[in-house]
């Protein structure tokens, strides 16, 4: 359930997803109170797993951390495996629509760099969230799905985009869809572990979103385009 605010909100940055909750939350106090009890649900869920691990929560803690009476979440969510699948569903919606629209005129490299850039910075500000899907998505389908999805809508928007371009046809397209795949579970893990603090190694990098997101631009460009494309990743104009 959404309220009328919803892509009001969703067309400006905004990297913190509780804190666009809790906008929304703020925008809702007009709307039905089903709405509102909702969003506050979720907000707890995505609060909770900012400090705890999934196994840690129960949902007890996020009624009570929701300001709901225990019976009240169950009008609402089928049990805490619902609500954590739903607030991750939610957030990648969000990653998606918060990011700004890329330039008609921006180049192969500036396209890929300002998604890039914009997804670091999502998933440093919600590396709960982030640490919970992938944590969770080997033994809980609901939520693997929720991943499976993201994804499979990714690899299409790049495909898309190639087409558009004129650079589809020099691809296999097997092998081009298995490349994105494996470009968006390096993005993935090289985030986890930089976030994350699960590589000791990478702790220096955890301030520098620009030098990340540049770094993965361009082994994405060179994937990708090859040499082919119209921007050298080499070049700096380029780093937005």
């Amino acid at each position: 359930m959404r309220g009328k605010n919803e892509v009001d909100f969703l067309s400006v940055e905004e990297f913190d997803y509780v804190s666009y909750l809790e906008k929304r939350l703020a925008a809702a106090h007009g709307e039905k109170k089903i709405i509102r009890t909702e969003i506050q649900i979720e907000i707890a869920t995505a609060k909770l797993l900012r400090e705890k691990n999934y196994h840690a929560i129960t949902v007890n803690l996020i009624a009570n951390t929701a300001g709901v009476a225990h019976g009240t979440f169950y009008r609402y969510f089928t049990d805490k495996r619902s609500v954590v699948a739903k607030t991750i569903a939610d957030y990648f919606r969000f990653v998606r629509a918060s990011r700004l629209p890329i330039p008609r005129d921006a180049s192969q490299f500036e396209a890929i760099h300002q998604a890039n850039l914009h997804y670091v910075e999502c998933f440093r500000r919600n590396v709960g969230l982030m640490r919970c899907h992938f944590r969770l998505k080997d033994e809980d389908e609901v939520i693997a799905e929720v991943g499976r999805h993201a994804d499979a809508a990714m690899v299409d928007r790049v495909i898309d985009r190639l087409r558009r371009e004129g650079e589809f046809d020099r691809w296999d397209p097997a092998r081009l869809r298995l490349t994105i795949f494996c470009l968006i579970g390096m993005v993935d893990e090289l985030l986890l572990k930089i976030y994350s603090q699960t590589q000791p190694a990478l702790a220096e990098f955890e301030d520098a979103p620009q030098l990340v997101a540049t770094t993965l631009s361009q082994m994405w460009f060179s994937a990708i385009y090859g040499g082919h494309g119209s921007q050298d990743p080499g070049d700096t104009s380029s780093r937005v």
